[in-house]
């Protein structure tokens, strides 16, 4: 009897070996960064009536404001050492900050007009900015996938 017991105590209380952690037995997943997909979408919507379908700066405004050469974006990248200057392209899109190399402000200022919209859409939420800045990298990424590889830049 007293035998019984105690291998019953020994399989109810443990050897007094350390337990396993309980819980998942898998491994968590390793931590993958969040990946923004070229949005062809938001360029057409936002940027080809002036810099085109393509890019190229054949847009149908161009018609309207003579004079005004909105830009080969298809050339970024070769304009500036065959590196796409993301950070730049994100400030002169934004617009809410002075971009001295950028000149006279010649395009709408986009931080300023996706903040309205978000706005009307969440109202006031810690997370507008977020929410603009996201959009202005959507942005930026399809510019930076629409870069004419190997060419040399237009003057």
């Amino acid at each position: 009897m007293i035998r019984t017991a105690a291998v019953l105590a020994i399989l109810l209380l443990g050897t007094g070996a350390p337990l396993q952690a309980q819980g998942p037995t898998e491994q968590p997943h390793p931590w993958e960064p969040v990946i923004i997909e070229p949005m062809e979408r938001e360029f057409l919507n936002s940027c080809a009536s002036c810099h085109g379908r393509d890019g190229t700066g054949a847009g149908f405004l161009t018609r309207l404001f003579r004079g005004i050469d909105p830009g080969d974006l298809t050339q970024l990248s070769a304009r500036n050492d065959g590196t796409f200057p993301m950070e730049r392209i994100f400030s002169v899109i934004d617009g809410r900050t002075e971009v001295a190399a950028h000149g006279d402000r010649q395009m709408p200022v986009w931080g300023d007009r996706y903040m309205d919209a978000v706005m009307s859409e969440y109202g006031p939420d810690e997370i507008n900015e977020t929410r603009v800045r996201n959009r202005i990298y959507e942005l930026v990424h399809y510019l930076q996938s629409i870069q004419a590889v190997d060419t040399e830049p237009e003057n």
